[in-house]
């Protein structure tokens, strides 16, 4: 009687502990910040975004030089013998060209054309820097989806484990039970096969964790394999920002100051074009004059377009396009983006309706489990319909985890969104 009013107290004491608990103890602890650490730093994505705004200043400085005096050196050998009746003419030719100089250009119209081309340049760097904090938006949100699901499969694990070891311990009282026939044999049978499914769904649950881990593990490029214990999160709705400061919005503003950029940069096609020349060497036209025609030119170099086709209109009327494109895409986010928001802040708040309830309903069925247990050992009730009360612990169990973690996924959706 004494070993029986010890279990009875044990048994309580595991259904409001053991669940948390069971199994995990030697684990090794993770939370969400580890994952989202190393997922962001490891991250090849972000890497290479950094490192096309790397790029994005190279070509600041490429244009910078492009608009530099170009110095180049130039050397021409060329012979053309010409006899009474063969030969080029010597009048076009004169027998031969020797030259030797170095030669400098510069464009003296460089300084406009080459603040359209920085203006570009800046244009495409900030759509960088905007496509960087996308994309880590994009990343976190898809680090914390997985967390979270495999939060939600650890809990399950924990859940069929904490169950298992209750029924485990119940399972030796039971055989006691029999061996004294003070328990009927077909209902310690049915008590056994639940009990077995218990022990079957708490080592699926742990192999479905395992691949949650690995999963997540891939995803952050950690070198890890193996269970651990997961904290549980604590995401919290972030304050409402405005559309002006949202990335996804912002990028239909940078791409529409891309095409306008680009129209100035058709514009330096079609502006008149100024190079000043100076070269300095030797420029003969036979051997034994190369020593004594040392000397230097300066010149200018003047083209102004004048037709092509009307090809500079076809290209504005492109960017227009583009310009339309791109205005239909941004309205549709703007309605999207406030019906999305509306969306899940009611899903936030039904979510946390029925969370509010299923925890009333777990507080019963736990205490009703606890009457259970009594009113089987002695007798009162049969294990068929204890089985059915340790179904309904366990439905509700189940349920509470998933809407908990709903609630956390809602959050994240709702953060994500409103970045």
């Amino acid at each position: 009687m004494r070993a029986y009013r010890l279990f009875i107290l044990v048994t309580v004491w595991l259904v409001t502990q053991a669940i948390s608990g069971y199994g995990q103890d030697t684990l090794v602890h993770r939370n969400l910040d580890y994952y989202l650490e190393y997922g962001l730093v490891n991250s090849p994505l972000l890497k290479e975004n950094v490192n096309s705004i790397a790029l994005n200043r190279f070509d600041s400085l490429i244009n910078v030089a492009l608009n530099k005096p170009y110095v180049q050196a130039v050397g021409q050998y060329l012979y053309a013998p010409a006899g009474a009746k063969w030969g080029y003419d010597q009048n076009t030719t004169n027998g031969g060209q020797y030259t030797a100089v170095i030669q400098a250009n510069r464009n003296l119209l460089y300084r406009r054309n080459l603040r359209i081309q920085n203006n570009l340049n800046t244009a495409v760097r900030d759509s960088l820097v905007n496509i960087v904090h996308i994309n880590q938006n994009d990343l976190q949100k898809a680090i914390i989806d997985l967390y979270l699901t495999a939060y939600q499969d650890y809990q399950q694990m924990v859940i069929f484990g904490g169950l298992y070891q209750i029924l485990s311990r119940q399972n030796d009282i039971l055989k006691e039970l029999l061996r004294k026939a003070l328990f009927n044999q077909s209902d310690y049978l049915a008590f056994r096969v639940d009990w077995q499914q218990s022990e079957v769904n708490y080592e699926g649950a742990k192999v479905q964790f395992l691949q949650d881990i690995l999963a997540l593990n891939t995803l952050c490029n950690i070198p890890e394999a193996g269970l651990v214990r997961l904290e549980k999160p604590a995401l919290t709705p972030q304050a409402r920002f405005t559309l002006d400061g949202n990335p996804y919005f912002l990028r239909y503003r940078y791409d529409s100051v891309l095409v306008e950029r680009n129209r100035r940069v058709i514009d330096i096609f079609y502006r008149p074009a100024l190079d000043l020349v100076v070269n300095a060497g030797t420029n003969a036209i036979s051997p034994d004059l190369i020593t004594r025609r040392f000397g230097y030119s300066i010149g200018l170099n003047f083209v102004m377009p004048i037709y092509d086709g009307n090809q500079r209109k076809l290209q504005y009327q492109k960017l227009d396009v583009a310009q339309l494109t791109i205005q239909n895409y941004r309205n549709q986010y703007i309605n999207r983006f406030n019906l999305q928001l509306r969306t899940v802040n009611e899903q936030l708040r039904v979510n946390q309706t029925l969370i509010g309830l299923t925890e009333k309903q777990n507080t019963d069925v736990e205490n009703l489990l606890t009457i259970s247990q009594t009113r089987l050992y002695r007798g009162d009730i049969s294990a068929i319909d204890y089985l059915l009360i340790v179904q309904r612990y366990l439905n509700v169990k189940l349920t509470l985890n998933q809407l908990t973690v709903q609630q956390q996924r809602y959050i994240n959706t709702f953060n994500y969104r409103n970045f």
